[in-house]
């Protein structure tokens, strides 16, 4: 049974004779020396199991509340507040304000809809957001550089969600 693999220079499928493996042979559309891999046994396969939806959803809850937990602590070392029982219990409900008008779920809210590419509502949106800009660029700035994103925007990768930040601030 014939070996095959891509060849790692210009990506065509390549078939190779049994004894050619753990050769170095040409590739016949490229010309390029590439490696004859050993053939695949079944004891090479890995044999995994379905991804189980709870664990995925209890994951989710996880990274959720990781990432308020890591907010509040974080509010409360800038502030220099040492968080008291009540305060601790008000941390678990309620979300963190900032300033006036708390313009964290507005901005979620753009960045999902560029990544939608509503761009219409995207930009009436961010007419609201720019009427809060200190705010506005406190919570982009710490959306930006939290290790732990926000659980919303766990699905637009870190340079996309810099790229929407970038257009907001350039129509500033």
């Amino acid at each position: 049974m014939p070996i095959e693999f891509h060849c790692e220079h210009c990506g065509k499928h390549v078939r190779a004779a049994d004894e050619h493996a753990g050769k170095t042979a040409k590739c016949p559309s490229c010309h390029q020396p590439v490696y004859v891999p050993e053939p695949v046994s079944d004891e090479d396969v890995l044999r995994i199991a379905p991804l189980d939806p709870r664990d995925e959803q209890e994951r989710s809850r996880l990274l959720r509340e990781t990432a308020d937990l890591t907010r509040k602590i974080r509010s409360d070392k800038e502030t220099g507040a040492e968080p008291g029982p009540a305060k601790r219990a008000a941390a678990a409900s309620d979300d963190i304000p900032t300033r006036d008008v708390d313009v964290e779920p507005l901005i979620i809210e753009y960045v999902k809809l560029m990544a939608k590419g509503d761009l219409a509502a995207a930009e009436a949106l961010a007419r609201d957001i720019r009427k809060h800009w200190t705010a506005a660029e406190a919570v982009m700035q710490r959306l930006t550089i939290d290790e732990i994103g926000h659980p919303a925007l766990s699905s637009i990768p870190r340079p996309v969600l810099v790229g929407f930040f970038k257009r907001l601030r350039e129509k500033k």
